[in-house]
Order: C-alpha cells, then sequence, then structure tokens
C-alpha cells in the first residue's frame, strides 16, 4: 500500500510506504498524526459505502413514504383504531413492494408514478378517492426526488463528513487555504483518489471497495468511558468509534468465530498481555467493565487501573471481542506515553507480534528512542525487518515534509537525542 498526499493540512507533500510497520518519528507539529489520522478517515468514510448509501437511501424512501401515508390517511375520515390496523399493514407492504421495484430497476428507466398507482391500488389502500390522484402525484414526486440523488454526489457528502470530524474541519491546507489538497492510496495497483478544496470533498475516483475496519488510538483514557453510553455524542470521533468496538453491544454469538481464532492463533501474544494484566476483563451486573485480576478477590474497575495498564487492556479488548480482524489498520498515535521504558519494549514486542500474525497495516508515531528501538529489535528478531519502513517528519519553515529513512534510521536516533546532547553541553559547559 501506498499513500501519497499533497497539500493537507500542515504537509506540503509526502509518499508514504504502509506495508507491515510505518514508523513515523518527528519533533512536535511536524504533521505526524496527519497521516493515520488520513488513512481512518479513507478506511471510516470509504467502508463498505454502496452498502450504507443503499441503506440510507431506503431509510430516507421508508420516512418520506410513511410521513406522506399518514397525512392522507387522516384526510379519509376512517376511525382511529380502523386507521391503526389497516395503515400499520397497508404501510408495511406499500413501502417494502415500492424500494423492492426501485432496487430492481437499477438499470433500467424506473417508471416510478405507474408503479406506485398500481401497488396502491392493488394493496386496497384507504386513501380518500377524492386524495388518489394527489397522492400518487406528490408520492412520485418525491421518490424521484431521491432515486435521482447518484451515488456518487452521496459517497462526496459522505467523505467530506467523515474528514472534517476526523481533522476539525481543517483538512485543507494550513497554509494556504484556497489550494486544493489530493490523497493518493494505492492497493495493489489499483488506486483511490480524493480531491479537497476549503474542507470540501470536490471528486474522488477509486477502483476498488475498501472492507477492513481502521482504529486509531491516541487516549488509552477511552476504557474509562466504556461503562458509560451517553459520553460519546461528546467525544472527538475517533474515540467514539473505537468505544463502539470496545463495548460491541451486539449479538451473544456476533463475532464469536472471529474470538475463537484469535485466541487459538494468539497464545504468545494472550500470555504475554495475561502477565501484564494479571487478569482478564469482564462486565459486572452493573454493567461496568472492570479487570478481574488474579492477585485480588475483588474485580477492579477499569478506571482505577493504571494509565499504561489501560493501554493493553484496550488492545486486549479488541482482540477478544473479535473486532480487531486480519488485514485491519491499526493507527497507533505516540503509544508509549504514560508506558515505562520497560512496558514500551513490552508494547513494542506486541505491536510486532500483531502484525505477524494478523498481518495488519499498522502506523506508530514516536517520540521515544526506547520504543523506536523496540521496534527495530524485535522486528529483527521474528525475521519480519523488511516489513517495517521508517520516516522523518521535518519542519521546513511553515510546512512539513516527510522523509523515508528506511535504510539509515539513525537520522530519527540523532532527532530524538540531539536534546538530550544539549544537556550534557550545559552541564559540561561546552557548547
Amino acid at each position: 500500500m501506498q499513500l501519497k498526499i499533497n497539500n493537507v493540512a500542515k504537509i506540503k507533500e509526502a509518499t508514504i510506504n504502509i506495508d507491515g510497520i510505518t514508523v513515523i518519528a518527528g519533533e512536535n507539529n511536524t504533521g505526524k498524526s496527519t497521516i493515520g489520522k488520513l488513512l481512518f478517515a479513507i478506511y471510516s468514510s470509504m467502508n463498505n459505502m454502496e452498502q450504507k448509501i443503499q441503506q440510507e437511501r431506503n431509510n430516507e424512501i421508508d420516512q418520506i413514504l410513511n410521513l406522506l401515508l399518514q397525512n392522507y390517511a387522516m384526510q379519509s375520515g376512517i376511525s382511529q383504531v380502523e386507521y391503526r390496523r389497516r395503515y400499520s399493514i397497508f404501510s408495511r407492504k406499500f413501502i417494502e413492494r415500492v424500494i423492492e421495484f426501485i432496487q430492481s430497476e437499477n438499470d433500467g428507466e424506473v417508471n416510478v408514478e405507474d408503479y406506485v398507482k398500481n401497488t396502491v391500488t392493488d394493496l386496497e389502500a384507504f386513501i380518500a378517492p377524492e386524495d388518489f390522484d394527489d397522492f400518487i402525484s406528490e408520492c412520485t414526486l418525491k421518490l424521484k426526488t431521491i432515486i435521482n440523488i447518484s451515488d456518487k454526489k452521496v459517497m462526496t457528502e459522505v467523505v467530506t463528513r467523515w474528514f472534517n470530524k476526523v481533522f476539525e474541519n481543517q483538512i485543507s491546507p494550513l497554509f494556504e487555504e484556497e489550494m486544493k489538497s489530493e490523497i493518493n492510496l494505492n492497493i495493489k495497483n489499483k488506486k483511490l483518489d480524493l480531491y479537497f478544496k476549503e474542507n470540501v470533498c470536490t471528486d474522488w475516483d477509486s477502483e476498488f471497495n475498501i472492507l477492513h475496519q481502521a482504529f486509531y488510538i491516541d487516549n488509552s483514557f477511552v476504557v474509562d468511558y466504556m461503562s458509560d453510553r451517553y459520553i460519546r455524542s461528546h467525544m472527538k470521533t475517533t474515540d467514539a468509534h473505537l468505544l463502539r468496538h470496545l463495548c460491541k453491544e451486539e449479538d451473544i454469538l456476533n463475532g464469536i468465530f472471529d474470538t475463537v481464532l484469535v485466541k487459538d492463533k494468539l497464545d504468545e501474544i494472550y500470555n504475554m498481555l495475561g502477565e501484564l494484566l494479571g487478569g482478564e476483563i469482564i462486565e459486572n451486573q452493573d454493567g461496568e467493565y472492570c479487570l478481574k485480576s488474579n492477585e485480588y478477590s475483588k474485580p477492579i474497575n477499569l478506571k482505577n487501573l493504571s494509565t499504561g495498564l489501560k493501554s493493553f487492556a484496550l488492545v486486549k479488548r479488541l482482540l477478544e471481542n473479535g473486532s480487531l480482524k486480519e488485514k485491519d489498520v491499526l493507527i497507533l498515535d505516540e503509544p508509549e506515553i504514560h508506558l515505562h521504558p520497560e512496558w514500551q519494549l513490552a508494547y513494542a514486542k506486541l505491536i510486532v507480534l500483531l502484525q505477524k500474525e494478523f498481518d495488519l497495516t499498522m502506523i506508530i508515531t514516536t517520540h521515544s528512542p526506547y520504543f523506536l528501538d523496540a521496534i527495530d529489535v524485535f522486528s529483527a528478531e521474528y525475521e519480519m525487518a523488511d516489513r517495517v519502513n521508517y520516516y522523518l517528519a521535518e519542519n521546513e519553515g511553515a510546512v512539513s515534509y516527510l522523509h523515508d529513512v528506511t535504510n539509515h534510521i539513525d537520522a530519527i536516533y540523532k532527532k530524538l537525542s540531539d536534546p538530550m546532547q544539549r544537556l550534557e553541553n550545559i552541564r559540561y559547559g561546552s557548547t
């Protein structure tokens, strides 16, 4: 996978090879997080998009027809009891037939008016005879309006909304807002192109469908809110998305095969997480998520875990409930924050193992020489050093560039060690 960007946020241009693990290092405010956010926004907006648009179109048709039927039925003069009985049966059948008809006529001219007229007559609607023609006309007009909105226009609006949520309405270049932005994603010689101007997606073209999920993790404290279902609307988009998958309030059998495969496949990872956490995550009778510890008689509320343990608990939860699947995208923004150097090494090993076993696409930003070195060492130990790419983000005036330093990562170590060298110079009075 290769990502090319021009004039996005603070980044002037960049070409990033994303094959296995991609590590991006650099000083603060150099655009490191932009790459991960871009990938998250692309995958979230375009994932199963055709299916989502069809469902939304059906929902819109359902809503329009329901309101229209209610308005005309109320004018027919039938009793409330009779109205409720007949309306419930008729509306359901009518809406189902209209949606099925529209879906079956995608390749040809949709004669909505004739079909609506025949369907209403066939189902013996309770619309008053004097209102029948008006109902047919209004119903046809509203349906045609929805049908005539192209999938591409809908998808363009979806992309705009997702990117603006993730980037807080600042996807366009900060150094010149009226300049056009271009994003190109290439997967196995097939392309996805996105174009923006003034924070609006102006056009896009895709040669493939995105079927996998992307997870963006930059805040281990999100596990504190797993028991608070009402806070999601106030969270930033990446956290709210992550929280939905951490809680995964669905059928008990949903994802069960993924969960079993994970447990069978990842013994080493589970053993490592089990040792670090000292227990398993459970939901108690009050609906609160806790760590059932091997050391204590009572479960520990996740809010009371150390910040470092929360980082490991978050990953373990995504694995054990089947949310994180093979070939998904996992974006970790400065995962070493709040971790002791010893745990930074453990987290780096966890990342390498996850990539190896799951074939994940992983983007990692970091400031830590410990963490960087651990990725380098463990990827070599597990014979996958050729699946790790390194980039250095640097400012040049008001804009940022990302440089490929895979073959000379000493450039990153130097950037990270320079502040310590300055302290040494001060301590010993050298210049």
